[in-house]
């Protein structure tokens, strides 16, 4: 019986694991109402703690072309400690064909973070927000 109970916990850590790691692995969403996908890189690979540094976000609509003059925004923070950014990430840069360079990104903690970005394209606005575990 103990044996029994051992197996299943077990598993139960492997698939967390596995659920954890394909969380993080994520970079590349559709937006909430699914008017855009949305994509991440990070110029810090990997991401590092107490770091400033830019990503790229790439944006394409439902018919998945390049939205080349999007209005975005960013918030974030961690959830679990009811905190924000200790920055204010900018785009500050449209590189063109859907890429835009966001600057002044750091994560000052581990653990959970959330990252959304906001878009608006001409009357269409929509949002994704991106987990990250650091």
């Amino acid at each position: 019986m103990m044996i029994s109970c051992i197996k299943k916990l077990v598993l139960l850590l492997l698939l967390l694991i596995s659920i954890t790691i394909e969380a993080q692995d994520i970079t590349t969403k559709l937006t909430d109402k699914q008017h855009f996908q949305v994509s991440y890189s990070s110029k810090l690979d990997p991401i590092t703690i107490n770091m400033m540094h830019a990503w790229i976000i790439r944006i394409e609509n439902n018919k998945q072309q390049a939205v080349l003059n999007a209005e975005i925004s960013v918030d974030g923070g961690m959830p679990a400690h009811n905190h924000g950014l200790p920055t204010h990430p900018q785009v500050t840069k449209n590189i063109g064909e859907g890429n835009y360079l966001l600057e002044g990104m750091k994560f000052h903690m581990g653990g959970w973070w959330q990252v959304t970005i906001s878009i608006v394209d001409g009357n269409v606005s929509d949002s994704v927000t991106f987990d990250l575990n650091l």
